[in-house]
């Protein structure tokens, strides 16, 4: 029996490449928002750093325009934060979107792949039942061909009674062979040869 073949293999296979694909895309968005929300807490950080030199420098006496360039700043990262909420908030909606697609490409896959295994089994079963099958042919014939062999080379037993013979000895009676012996081949010269006594 030939290996086993899928017939759906080519479309099992891309639509692996679609799954991967639809990952990598996944980690490039995810990588993204991971970015925005890395910013963001920099961003964070930095304006706690800024409250905390404006505290500094209250006890030491800072002039009213650093405190300005200082306040300047904090809100333009407080803005900038603001501005990055509602980037993280889109980018959030594309990498939900993203993972759909590829529990959408995994599901498609998986399907074929669910319908690739049955088909093997099946295969193996059929497999399975034609060698059995073949085993099964193969004694039978080895044993046809072993009673055949042993018919041709094997002596028919003979159903004729074998002969069995008296063994008599003196003891049993010996003289009375030898008597009959005699007897027997006076008959036999008489009658068959012309020479027995008259």
């Amino acid at each position: 029996m030939k290996r086993f073949q899928f017939s759906l293999e080519t479309v099992l296979k891309l639509r692996t490449r679609k799954e991967e694909e639809e990952i990598r895309r996944l980690s490039i968005v995810v990588s993204k928002l991971n970015e925005l929300i890395l910013e963001k807490q920099t961003n964070e950080v930095e304006i706690q750093n800024s409250y905390d030199t404006i505290l500094a420098s209250a006890k030491v006496g800072t002039s009213l325009d650093d405190y300005l360039y200082i306040e300047r700043y904090i809100q333009g990262l407080i803005k900038q934060n603001a501005d990055l909420d509602q980037k993280i908030f889109s980018q959030m909606e594309e990498v939900n979107l993203v993972r759909k697609d590829v529990l959408v490409a995994r599901q498609n896959k998986k399907v074929l792949e669910v319908l690739k295994e049955k088909r093997h089994l099946e295969w193996k079963k059929r497999r399975n039942k034609m060698e059995r099958r073949e085993v099964e042919e193969f004694n039978l014939s080895m044993a046809n061909f072993d009673s055949y062999f042993e018919g041709l080379t094997a002596a028919k037993p003979s159903k004729k009674i074998p002969k069995t013979f008296k063994i008599l000895n003196r003891e049993d009676g010996g003289d009375e062979l030898t008597s009959d012996f005699k007897t027997l081949r006076d008959f036999y010269e008489k009658y068959y040869l012309g020479q027995g006594k008259t």
